[in-house]
């Protein structure tokens, strides 16, 4: 007996260009992704003062990868002039932004012109090695969380 698959559709709002984009996704009756390798990581980074920046550990996607898209989320404070960027590298020792993955984005970074308490980034890898660089804004950060996805055929 094949086994019961679902294709879920959500509602994902580009902080870009501040439109709503339907994404689908396959999985299976329990819910986990199918079809599409995925990667995932969280950094529980807690206390960050305003104004102060934290850069995560190195995610290794593998010498051979595949992975195609990048997602970064940040769950914490909204603070005015808050960024983060999704960094790649080919070593694990020179950094640089991911590629943005539309035509008119050079990198994968988003800054809210207000702060959010979480938004989401977009890149593709350009290496080995992914991070995300996260500047804080003019409010301190109590419970800040940093996720990072990598996703395949996407």
């Amino acid at each position: 007996m094949d086994e019961l698959k679902m294709i879920l559709e959500g509602t994902y709002r580009n902080p870009t260009t501040g439109r709503d984009e339907i994404r689908c996704i396959r999985c299976d009756a329990s819910g986990h992704l199918t079809g599409t390798p995925a990667l995932a990581s969280a950094f529980a980074v807690g206390a960050l003062s305003a104004d102060g920046s934290v850069t995560t550990d190195a995610v290794d996607l593998g010498e051979e990868h595949g992975y195609t898209l990048l997602l970064a989320r940040k769950s914490g404070v909204a603070s005015k002039q808050e960024a983060m960027e999704i960094q790649s590298s080919i070593d694990g020792v020179r950094w640089l932004p991911a590629a943005g993955i539309y035509p008119d984005e050079n990198t994968g970074s988003h800054e809210p012109p207000n702060g959010s308490d979480s938004f989401t980034v977009q890149g593709r890898p350009i290496g080995r090695f992914v991070r995300i660089a996260f500047k804080n804004g003019n409010t301190a950060q109590t419970e800040l969380v940093l996720e990072l996805a990598a996703l395949a055929g996407v």
